[in-house]
């Protein structure tokens, strides 16, 4: 369904007269919000790419409980297609969670990992019918803050018609948007990345991420983790945002899920 024609209007007046449009949810890790200036927007598909171990899950699981802070009385959507789902850690960083706000009377008292609402999907098929049958029946009923597909990648990784590949893809973003101006939750994916090689030297190899230029094109705001060897930190670089600049910053893990990695005290970066 097209959305009505509403005439011109400035700026100011889309701030003012939409604010719900552009709201955006907190990934309640202070680097992350620094980055996306706030978090993840509730219009467009917001994408976070990086090798494995680099956070892509945790970054996941911080947001989902981030987001009902955000949104009260809200739930979010968790669609796993790679592993099952997390709950071991996700109670540990529910716990950690309530224990660093011992004064807040609406974290302590709500249950978060009651309002994740989890689906496993191994395929395309019953991706797209999880999207585009189960999920509005959902909506209908229930609010969400965030939908968060975890990741987009595993559902494609045998398909080898790459039309129709690119296709489904358009498919999915189009009706997610669709859904997201009738309800207003943020869609939240991550990403695999493959290795690619400079064809004139055969050495130069760089980490992309995965489902190629089809995918990458319906993007609207893509993050890059990596990892450093050397060190617990982890990198994250803004790649691409209509309203962000290219910058970076670096974050690690703990029994709470990620969170700003340590400044040194010579005001180097953590992985210098």
């Amino acid at each position: 369904m097209e959305s009505e024609f509403e005439g011109f209007c400035s700026g100011n007046q889309i701030l003012t007269k939409h604010a719900d449009r552009w709201q955006k949810i907190s990934f309640g890790v202070p680097v992350l919000d620094r980055l996306t200036d706030g978090g993840v927007c509730c219009r467009g598909t917001f994408e976070v790419s990086g090798d494995p171990g680099s956070g892509k899950t945790q970054i996941a699981l911080k947001l989902a409980l981030s987001a009902q802070r955000e949104v009260p009385d809200a739930s979010v959507v968790y669609i796993c297609t790679e592993h099952m789902f997390p709950s071991g850690r996700l109670l540990q960083m529910e716990q950690e969670y309530k224990r660093r706000h011992p004064h807040d009377s609406a974290i302590q008292a709500r249950n978060f990992a009651d309002h994740i609402l989890v689906e496993h999907v191994r395929c395309v098929p019953s991706l797209m019918a999880c999207l585009f049958d189960r999920l509005p029946k959902l909506l209908a009923k229930t609010r969400i803050a965030v939908l968060i597909i975890d990741s987009i990648t595993n559902p494609f990784l045998e398909e080898t018609n790459y039309v129709s590949r690119a296709e489904t893809f358009r498919a999915i973003v189009h009706d997610l948007q669709q859904l997201q101006e009738q309800h207003n939750f943020a869609t939240f994916v991550t990403n695999q990345v493959r290795a690619v090689i400079d064809s004139a030297t055969l050495d130069d190899q760089r980490l992309v991420p995965a489902l190629g230029l089809a995918w990458s094109s319906l993007v609207h705001t893509r993050l890059q983790l990596s990892r450093n060897l050397n060190s617990s930190d982890r990198r994250c670089t803004v790649v691409f945002g209509p309203s962000l600049s290219p910058k970076h910053g670096y974050y690690c893990i703990d029994e709470s899920g990620p969170v700003d990695a340590v400044v040194h005290t010579d005001g180097t970066e953590p992985c210098e």
